[in-house]
């Protein structure tokens, strides 16, 4: 086993002109490759000239319906924005293909509608439009057989901005509404569990652009939810333009200005903190608003979403007025689009970001004073060209994300650890600063016949990242119940860090429809990590079966390979301070003598895995899983849908960090022989019982165990000071039962209910003994915290004030029942109250105003 410390920085990084030129020479041999494989097809492409197609909009007697918008589509891109004429038809040139219709009327049902213009009878497409029941009808959704050509092997789950931002949980951002997704949880350590795994192995993507943070892989504060147009949670998916995951992708696009200006003011008034019947001050206040419109008519318009906390998070378990985790942050979103000509866009936008908590991580075990401080800043900006070549498009995508944080602690006093409760000061302060540019093409071919419809993309990405920074550690003491001194931890300086890394890929996928039945998506791709010196290559394949002629059931499956990308402070770790351990007698004599620990990284252990070309270096790590799925959809009536999905992955080669002796020295080694395991089996149905109002509900069986030590334990902005022992047992997510429904109900004088409701297992947690090692235990599903379960809702009211202006007031009520459900545990076997469960959150009532105009 090879291994490295600070004092072996030269051997570590290898030359990056030859791990670049070593993957310049794969990236052209593939690319070759590839080219020969698709050249049959390739030298039939010709780009096709635009043709005139005229819609005639009609309603259910026949008759023409005037002044009706009629909006062209194809791959989410705007082709034409018409109205149509005194005799019901609007006409506009458009190149030969699939193209997506939807009709807006007032009064109407909307229509949504996938036509092949290469394979209509004649230049005119006729639509017949619906009108909205009266309030006292039911409602009647027309059915229609959708284009299974459209479809993906990887649809994941949608969410509805609009829906979400009306739940009980009233998400602020993108990442707030993602629990409202079977098989995602927010953990008690405040992450977004997907697939049982934490945000390193999940990548989040708003419009193409990967924006996690380069250093840690964590998601960070997203953009606000006004923003958002569309949200997608994607568990293993099959396409290989997705990278850089081994859990799940989350992808947003967010809303751009339109042809008529439009604005939104959210919870304008602040909540007051009200105790014993007393006014105690500010508690939060969350003013959001959101606003668009054209700059130039159908030329440029502009789009802003801005939001202010200013949120104080009482903590149950601690006594007022110490309770509190205070957030302060403004969140911008600006987003500009501009048509350059009928075949060219440009979008331009930009997010800032800086937050401020005070006492992060704040609980029972760490009060105020031993929890730290994170000031982060963090900007984003991105330019998207998207070329129309034909019926193909080209897509450019360039982007530059720069993240800075600071964790201080709130003293300069040494932490004291016990079993029954820590005091003093955080052990540790750090700054760091990390960077992105990225750059993505995605080339969309024109649809090519050839046995069945082929729909070929090429793309690449290169991202350059880097991470400087520095960390320094205090004391930390450890001592009994008693009051005995048992160990102490010190630190020698360190010394700052700056690492580098570029990651170019290369992919190619094919969606195939072969007849009107089956689709199937096939793809390779082809990465690298020049700091990990290791190229990886992967293969996916998914499908989607249409058995029926009415296509009211469809079967989708896949299987498929997925890489992590390492975060950068894996490579920083050999910079930390390194630990002398000391250990004491119960009469305060020490142990043998002081034990110093070295920050070793170990050289990733040989696997059978075929897809990985590593260099056999030091860091060599490649995270990877395998996953395969399989699910059957099946729309029983316009009113109900189901879906049950069973998701099995097995990962392999996770990074991991525990104490070892090299060489007859103590060490604490980073490696790659993590492992885990998921299993999902998931339920879902939609009912819809009118247009606008539909309820979610979802049960999920899973299973998910792995190791527990990995990086993210230790090397994390505000990790645990601790480095236990390998453990493999069930992970911080895993959660054998949950079931959720969520949605919305009208009810008469405009009143709609927002109700939620969610039963689960409890979270696991993992017994420490009174040094916080981890105690192995032969029934690893015993440690957990009780059932969890908590009734919702809220209530508004829409109230006219004129033409122009809507006013909703709403109450939101959570945990209606009051149920106990524990916020935490004694944990450390030497604790009196070991085993105890404590804390909860009573009913709470909260009262919000928006303004609509």
């Amino acid at each position: 086993m090879k291994l490295w410390s600070r004092s072996d920085k030269e051997q570590r990084e290898p030359a990056k002109s030859v791990r670049v030129g070593a993957w310049v020479r794969r990236r052209a041999l593939l690319t070759f490759a590839l080219v020969g494989l698709f050249r049959p097809y390739l030298q039939g492409y010709q780009g096709s000239q635009d043709a005139p197609l005229t819609v005639s909009i009609a309603d259910a007697d026949g008759g023409a319906v005037p002044n009706v918008e009629v909006v062209l589509m194809r791959e989410g891109k705007l082709l034409a924005r018409m109205k149509t004429g005194p005799d019901g038809r609007a006409s506009a040139r458009v190149s030969r293909g699939l193209v997506t219709f939807f009709v807006h009327q007032t009064g109407y049902i909307p229509v949504e509608q996938v036509v092949d213009t290469r394979t209509m009878p004649g230049p005119v497409l006729e639509i017949r439009i619906l009108p909205v029941p009266q309030a006292h009808e039911t409602v009647n959704v027309q059915a229609t057989t959708e284009d299974i050509s459209e479809q993906s092997s990887s649809p994941g789950v949608s969410i509805k901005p609009a829906e979400a931002n009306e739940s009980p949980i009233r998400p602020l951002t993108l990442t707030d509404a993602l629990p409202l997704v079977p098989g995602v949880v927010r953990a008690p350590n405040g992450q977004t569990q997907i697939e049982g795994s934490g945000e390193m192995h999940s990548a989040l993507v708003i419009n193409s652009v990967d924006v996690s943070d380069p250093a840690t892989g964590r998601f960070g504060l997203s953009v606000p939810i006004d923003v958002v147009d569309s949200l997608h949670v994607l568990t293993s998916p099959y396409l290989a333009q997705y990278g850089r995951f081994t859990a799940a992708v989350v992808t947003a696009e967010t809303r751009p200005g339109g042809n008529k200006w439009h604005f939104d003011l959210n919870d304008p008034l602040p909540e007051f903190r009200i105790r014993s019947g007393h006014l105690r001050g500010l508690k939060s206040a969350t003013p959001r608003i959101s606003f668009g419109g054209p700059i130039v008519q159908n030329r440029a318009f502009f789009s802003e979403g801005l939001e202010f906390v200013d949120n104080k998070i009482p903590i149950r378990t601690l006594p007022f007025p110490f309770n509190e985790t205070k957030i302060t942050s403004v969140n911008s979103f600006t987003q500009t689009d501009f048509t350059l000509t009928p075949r060219q866009t440009l979008t331009a936008s930009f997010h800032a970001a800086p937050q401020s908590i005070r006492y992060a991580n704040l609980d029972f075990f760490s009060p105020q004073e031993v929890t730290p401080n994170d000031d982060t800043r963090s900007y984003t900006g991105a330019i998207t060209h998207r070329l129309a070549i034909g019926e193909g498009l080209l897509q450019s995508t360039f982007s530059l994300s720069d993240i800075a944080t600071t964790i201080s602690p709130q003293g300069n006093l040494g932490m004291i650890v016990l079993p029954t409760g820590n005091s003093g000061n955080y052990f540790s302060d750090q700054q760091r600063h990390s960077r992105r540019f990225e750059w993505n093409e995605l080339w969309s071919l024109e649809p090519i016949t050839g046995l069945g419809m082929h729909k070929i993309q090429f793309g690449s990405s290169v991202a350059s990242t880097n991470d400087e920074g520095q960390l320094h550690a205090k004391t930390i003491t450890i001592f009994d119940g008693q009051g005995a001194k048992l160990r102490t931890i010190d630190f020698t300086p360190g010394s700052s860090f700056d690492r580098s890394d570029l990651q170019p890929a290369i992919f190619v996928q094919d969606h195939w429809t072969f007849n009107s039945h089956l689709v199937i998506d096939a793809g390779i791709r082809a990465e690298a990590q020049t700091i990990t010196a290791t190229t990886r290559f992967c293969t996916r394949m998914g499908f989607v079966w249409s058995p029926t002629v009415s296509g009211r059931t469809t079967v989708r499956g896949g299987i498929g390979a997925f890489y992590d990308s390492v975060p950068l402070n894996v490579y920083a770790f050999s910079n930390y301070p390194e630990q002398i351990i000391t250990t004491y007698q119960p009469d305060g004599t020490i142990v043998g003598t002081p034990q110093h620990y070295l920050n070793l990284t170990s050289e990733a252990a040989a696997s059978e895995f075929p897809f990985i070309d590593r260099d056999y270096k030091i860091g060599n790590f490649a995270p990877y899983t395998v996953a395969w799925n399989l699910e059957a959809e099946h729309r029983f009536s316009e009113h109900l849908t189901m879906r049950a999905k069973y998701l099995e992955s097995h990962g392999s080669g996770l990074i991991t960090i525990s104490p070892q002796v090299v060489q007859g020295q103590n060490a604490f080694v980073l490696a790659g022989d993590g492992s885990s395991k998921y299993r999902q089996f998931e339920l879902t149905a939609q009912l819809a019982f009118q247009p606008n109002n539909r309820i979610y509900a979802s049960y999920v069986r899973s299973l998910s165990q792995g190791t527990l030590n990995e990086s993210d334990t230790y090397l994390g902005d505000s990790s645990s000071p601790f480095i236990r022992g390998n453990l493999y047992t069930n992970r911080a997510g895993d959660l054998p039962n949950r079931f959720l429904t969520w949605g919305s109900l009208a009810l008469p004088w405009k009143v709609k209910v927002y109700p939620m409701i969610e039963w689960r297992s409890g979270f696991p947690y993992q017994s420490v003994d009174v040094y916080q090692n981890y105690i192995q235990s032969t029934k690893a599903d015993s440690a957990r915290f009780p059932t969890y379960f908590s009734a919702d809702a809220r209530v508004a009211k829409d109230i006219k004030l004129n033409s122009k202006y809507t006013l909703r007031p709403s109450i939101s009520i959570t945990n209606i029942t009051n149920n106990f459900n524990a916020l935490e545990v004694h944990a450390s076997t030497a604790d009196p109250q070991y085993g105890q469960f404590f804390g909860n959150y009573d009913r709470h009532m909260r009262f919000d105003l928006d303004l609509v105009f």
